[in-house]
């Protein structure tokens, strides 16, 4: 999470907060430990009603305003609050019986989590994929252990999971921060963070012939696996909404994703040729190899993508962005028109431009003390990274790339008012509607 955050926050605030930052993910990761050591010594300081409550009336306030969010924050919300509403109860009823569902739902969270990446890691087979299959490991053995009684039985549960994930975030805190003192005055907190055959700088290339300026939001257009197939698709919920719909034919549909910016950006890869998406040949085009890039192009506009095909099923739109940077990734990238199913294709391609176009967005708020902290204890950064750390072990697909736009424009266009004066009005409207 703190890695999206500091992309938001751009590389100014890294460059001023070098040494906080590091200080900070040393004070982070050592209350990981001790909270961490709290749960299992049995004797427990960590004030966990305390930390029920106040997610009780996150998740309350929360789901009151969900229904009144806008497109995107919307879902964001009513997933967040419905979460933290469970968790909550099952903190504040405590108890033994408690205590088991919360190992049993963190536990098998982590366990899950685990496998996915392991066996992606294993059939994609990314660069540095062997480290990915070790965090795998880690993620099941954490399960497994929140599993099992010992030593507190299952008492010292929520010490555990708050612990690791503080103690996890400080680490690569501080690793971050260590990596960011290599950045040039030019450099941004994209090239720091993106895959690195999509960092550098155009020093030496020629420049750019002057882009026109937008006149309008960036918007993000996804077409769904279902969505976009042309017969009625098995339904396999999961598998059709993040990997790919399976028509009543047999054929694959794997879904498709877009980047707009009026008047003159478009960012829509496909492969130059038909790619075999038959079921005996899918699971061989899944690998992230070069022996797997096909040639590709660009589509002009959607206007013309829509036409020849059908309208995206949904779009996600940012008023808020950075134009320029949006411009310099855009010319490095289109240099190379190779498409991959894994590796680099449309979602992949997507997801990148729209970091980049975000890079720094958030310059304003990190001046703040006060909003640095509310930025960084937003739900829908967590759910961001979340995503994010999905798809860099497994691949970017339209479901995704859905997801992770949803949720950053939850954390950069979020509801201007706080949440008391929320939950008043909600609470306002429930009691005129009873009384009437």
């Amino acid at each position: 999470m703190i890695q999206l955050a500091l992309l938001l926050f751009g590389a100014g605030f890294v460059r001023r907060n070098i040494h906080l930052l590091i200080l900070v993910g040393l004070v982070w990761a050592a209350l990981g430990v001790v909270i961490t050591l709290d749960g299992v010594d049995g004797a427990r300081y960590f004030p966990l009603t305390l930390f029920g409550a106040l997610l009780l009336l996150e998740s309350l306030v929360t789901l009151t305003v969900a229904g009144s969010g806008m497109g995107a924050q919307k879902a964001v919300l009513a997933f967040k609050g419905g979460i933290f509403l469970l968790v909550a109860l099952l903190i504040l009823a405590g108890g033994s019986i408690s205590n088991l569902l919360l190992a049993i739902i963190l536990g098998l969270t982590y366990f899950v989590l685990g496998v996915f990446q392991i066996a992606s890691a294993w059939v994609l087979r990314y660069d540095r994929w062997r480290l990915s299959v070790l965090g795998g490991c880690a993620q099941v053995l954490f399960g497994l252990f929140l599993f099992q009684p010992y030593p507190t039985h299952y008492a010292g549960t929520v010490s555990y999971f708050i612990g690791i994930t503080m103690l996890v975030a400080g680490v690569n805190t501080m690793r971050v921060a260590a990596r960011a003192r290599k950045l040039s005055e030019q450099s941004s907190m994209f090239d720091l963070l993106a895959p690195v055959d999509l960092r550098g700088t155009n020093a030496g290339e020629p420049p750019p012939a002057q882009q026109p300026a937008p006149d309008g939001p960036l918007t993000v257009h996804v077409w769904t696996p279902e969505g976009s197939a042309k017969d009625k698709t098995v339904s396999r919920p999961v598998f059709n909404r993040y990997i790919a719909a399976v028509d009543v034919q047999g054929v694959i549909s794997t879904g498709h994703a877009a980047m707009e910016v009026p008047p003159s950006t478009y960012i829509s890869l496909y492969p130059a040729v038909d790619i075999d998406r038959s079921p005996s040949e899918f699971f061989n085009l899944l690998k992230a190899v070069k022996e797997n890039d096909v040639p590709g192009k660009f589509q002009p506009d959607y206007a013309t993508e829509s036409k020849a095909w059908c309208p995206s099923n949904w779009q996600v739109r940012f008023e808020r962005y950075d134009h320029q940077k949006l411009q310099d990734f855009w010319l490095r990238y289109r240099g190379q028109e190779i498409y991959n199913l894994t590796r680099r294709n449309c979602s992949s391609s997507v997801s990148y431009a729209l970091e980049s176009a975000l890079d720094g967005v958030l310059d304003d708020r990190s001046r703040s003390v006060r909003q640095v902290l509310r930025t960084l204890l937003m739900p829908e950064l967590w759910i961001a990274a979340q995503v994010r750390q999905r798809a860099q072990v497994m691949a970017w697909t339209p479901g995704l790339t859905l997801d992770y736009s949803r949720a950053l424009r939850a954390v950069i266009h979020p509801v201007q008012q706080s949440w008391f004066s929320r939950f008043l009005a909600a609470a306002t409207r429930m009691t005129s509607r009873s009384g009437a």
